[in-house]
């Protein structure tokens, strides 16, 4: 009884999405943040290939990020990136493109090891996983479609600052988009990484850096 309670997609949802990031939050696991972020993708990734049959190729649909999705995600992302940019003049100006000017090698290094990292075991998470598992909860695409933007944006409590939960729940809801329009997990990463390298380069990994921006 006790475990078909827990098989509930309700049941699993607030303990999966709620309560395991708000205990990482008050745990402050620091250097071990990516090792439970890749051990849930890991187990989101087997429970996928076992019960719905999906392949990684199948999933990653790289033909979906195609030259006109590239092009869509790009004029989308312009306006966000002027609106980040004047977000970090404003309230952080001492941090605009600190990174990529102070430290090139470092940014270099975020550029890419942050998608492999940290993107792509999210978005296996959040998108490829989150909507094969809750396909019929909540019932209305709508609710589901908020309740995945809300959950993303929790997760980012680890960060102890609410820059990072609003602007990360706002990109889901374009990441979310994305995947539900591509069914491409290839495009989901791409446009997130996209966001995520520019929030870095900008001066807006003060409130990203591993997990523990405090001020």
């Amino acid at each position: 009884m006790i475990s078909t309670f827990l098989r509930r997609p309700q049941v699993e949802f607030f303990i999966i999405f709620l309560c395991v990031p708000l205990l990482m939050a008050i745990a402050r696991p620091k250097g071990w943040i990516y090792s439970v972020l890749w051990l849930f993708a890991l187990l989101a990734w087997k429970m996928m290939h076992s019960h719905y049959q999906k392949s990684f190729r199948e999933e990653w649909n790289f033909a979906a990020l195609n030259q006109a999705e590239v092009k869509r995600i790009f004029l989308r992302f312009l306006p966000f990136a002027i609106a980040l940019t004047a977000f970090t003049w404003f309230k952080i100006p001492d941090h605009l493109f600190d990174l990529p000017l102070q430290k090139p090698l470092v940014w270099i290094a975020v550029m890419i090891l942050y998608p492999l990292l940290s993107v792509f075991p999210q978005e296996i998470i959040y998108r490829s996983y989150f909507f094969k598992r809750y396909s019929a909860w909540p019932s209305e695409p709508t609710k589901r479609f908020l309740l995945n933007c809300l959950a993303f944006g929790w997760v980012h409590i680890v960060l102890h600052n609410w820059v990072a939960v609003v602007f990360s729940a706002i990109g889901s809801l374009m990441f979310t988009q994305t995947y539900l329009r591509t069914r491409s997990l290839a495009a989901v990463c791409f446009e997130h990484s996209l966001y995520g390298c520019y929030i870095f380069s900008v001066g807006l990994g003060y409130y990203f850096y591993h997990g523990m921006a405090t001020r």
